[in-house]
């Protein structure tokens, strides 16, 4: 994962992000969603590139003092190499420049690979949302990470960075 390489999504990524998208979700967000996304203020999505070929992209919302993950996808043949991993902690150092006192999510309550991956990094379910995904029918847990800026969350993240720095190549 070394040529690996995280930047701010432009309008040039949409293709390739919706096309990560199709091979993930059953309800992939259209053209027009993601030109509204790329122009909100509120809004920070990026995009992570290997070799020249964008392989996973991920986004925040801003709301008041919180910072909501609202998608993390990798291209399947690509998930565990520790993608997810960069493209979140670039989303939360993000958040904590911006000043977040909290980030929250929904995931889907089936899938639990994702569910540990948030855990790793300080997130913890505090409910469900009944009947939130579709296709297939599904709640969705919610997580939040509070604190976002204390210096435990700080260590946490750096803990993760140089962990995912010293893992082997995939």
């Amino acid at each position: 994962m070394t040529s690996l390489r995280i930047e701010s999504m432009a309008p040039r990524h949409i293709d390739a992000v919706r096309a990560i998208d199709e091979a993930v979700y059953p309800n992939p967000w259209s053209v027009e969603t993601w030109r509204k996304e790329l122009g909100g203020a509120d809004r920070h999505h990026l995009v992570a590139i290997d070799d020249d070929r964008l392989v996973a992209h991920a986004g925040l919302l801003f709301v008041l003092d919180e910072a909501h993950v609202t998608t993390v996808a990798v291209l399947p043949q690509r998930q565990g190499e520790g993608i997810a991993t960069a493209l979140l902690l670039e989303l939360l150092a993000e958040a904590r420049r911006h000043g977040s006192a909290a980030a929250t999510l929904e995931v889907r309550a089936a899938d639990e690979r994702p569910q540990q991956l948030y855990a790793r990094f300080g997130f913890r379910p505090v409910g469900a949302r009944k009947g939130y995904y579709s296709d297939p029918d599904d709640d969705g847990i919610v997580m939040w990470l509070t604190e976002l800026q204390s210096d435990q969350t700080a260590s946490r993240l750096a803990e993760l960075t140089a962990a995912l720095a010293s893992a082997p190549e995939a």
